[in-house]
C-alpha cells in the first residue's frame, strides 16, 4: 500500500505538473517542496477550496506561472476525494 505522500507526490508529478516537467523527467522530484504542504491540508481535511488555494499560490507565486485554473481546480478536486484512510 502506498504512503499518503508517495501517492501525493507521484500525482503532483504527472497529474498536476504545471510546467510540464514530466515529459522530460519520468522521475518525481520538481515538485516535493510542495507535498508536505499538501499533506498536512489533508491530514486536517481541507476543503477542495482550500487545496486549490495553496495549489493556486503555489503555480502563480511560487513558480510563476500565469495558472491554470481547469488543471488545477481538477487536482485538487481529486486530491479532495483521496481516501486517507487506504493510505499509510
Amino acid at each position: 500500500m502506498a504512503s499518503l505522500l508517495e501517492t501525493v507526490r507521484q500525482a503532483v508529478h504527472f497529474d498536476w505538473d504545471p510546467i510540464g516537467i514530466s515529459e522530460h523527467c519520468p522521475e518525481p522530484g520538481e515538485y516535493d517542496a510542495y507535498v508536505p504542504g499538501l499533506c498536512e491540508l489533508l491530514h486536517r481535511q481541507a476543503s477542495e477550496v482550500e487545496l486549490f488555494r495553496y495549489l493556486w499560490i503555489v503555480e502563480t507565486k511560487s513558480i510563476g506561472l500565469q495558472g491554470n485554473q481547469e488543471r488545477t481546480t481538477r487536482f485538487a478536486h481529486w486530491l479532495h476525494g483521496l481516501d486517507l484512510d487506504e493510505l499509510t
